[in-house]
């Protein structure tokens, strides 16, 4: 593709023991659900962070073994963990998520007639995972502590990028921002979508002819599109660099 320019600018109540309940209504009442929950201490994560889960069962069925499944989006559900739970609470922290993720904790039916099986599930959501850098500079300089990138604006800078997990097809947007001494970072050129490769890279040219004598930051931007129900939208580390003469 051709270089990029990067410018300057900018909820009953009743009378009991008047009704006997049926056999089936006995029978019912003796197979009461006990209170099974599991919780998340967030609801989206980024890729590859360990998720804590907390799995709870009401004193009605303590010390019961819970089983925990992972179903993340567009792969099969699969065990992950397994122990005993009480109404205190057990933490397992054992998963890392990658993707839009449905969690399960079941229940087995206990050995006594009055625990009934049941499940309780938690959806988190995953962000994706972006990765770059720049080449194309001819040095590195401390600028205000911040390691810049320095290139001649006869120079092309590059952005290289990588999303996982693979999003072959999907948008990578460059964004870039202008520093200026009295306002701080500001908003730059808007450079619309590049299409990621088979192996869910991109990389960018940009021509530094009109940017000659400033500072700027750059990063690479993924954009979910609308078919994409495994990651959210995610942006990379921004990358600082200045152009000279």
């Amino acid at each position: 593709m051709p270089p990029r320019l990067i410018t300057l600018g900018c909820s009953l109540a009743g009378a009991v023991g008047l009704l006997a309940l049926s056999p089936a209504a006995a029978q019912a009442v003796s197979q009461v659900k006990p209170a099974l929950s599991i919780s998340t201490p967030a609801n989206s994560y980024t890729y590859g962070s360990k998720v804590g889960l907390t799995v709870t069962l009401a004193d009605t069925a303590a010390d019961r073994v819970v089983s925990v499944y992972a179903k993340p989006a567009g792969q099969p559900r699969k065990l992950v963990a397994t122990g005993k739970v009480n109404a205190k609470g057990k933490l397992f922290d054992t998963y890392r998520i990658t993707r839009t993720t449905t969690f399960t904790a079941v229940l087995a039916r206990g050995t006594s007639a009055a625990t009934a099986a049941t499940a309780a599930s938690r959806t988190v959501t995953a962000a994706a995972l972006v990765a770059d850098t720049i080449t194309g500079n001819y040095k590195t300089a401390k600028i205000d502590g911040q390691t810049y990138r320095v290139f001649r604006s006869s120079g092309t800078l590059i952005l290289h990028a990588s999303v996982a997990p693979g999003k072959k097809g999907e948008c990578l947007e460059p964004e870039t921002e202008q520093f200026d001494a009295g306002a701080g970072w500001e908003a730059d050129t808007k450079y619309g979508c590049d299409t990621l490769n088979s192996a869910s890279q991109d990389s960018a040219p940009f021509s530094l002819a009109q940017a000659l004598g400033d500072r700027y930051r750059i990063r690479a931007d993924y954009v979910r599109s609308a078919k994409d129900t495994a990651n959210l939208s995610a942006k990379g580390p921004w990358l600082y660099f200045e152009v000279v003469k």
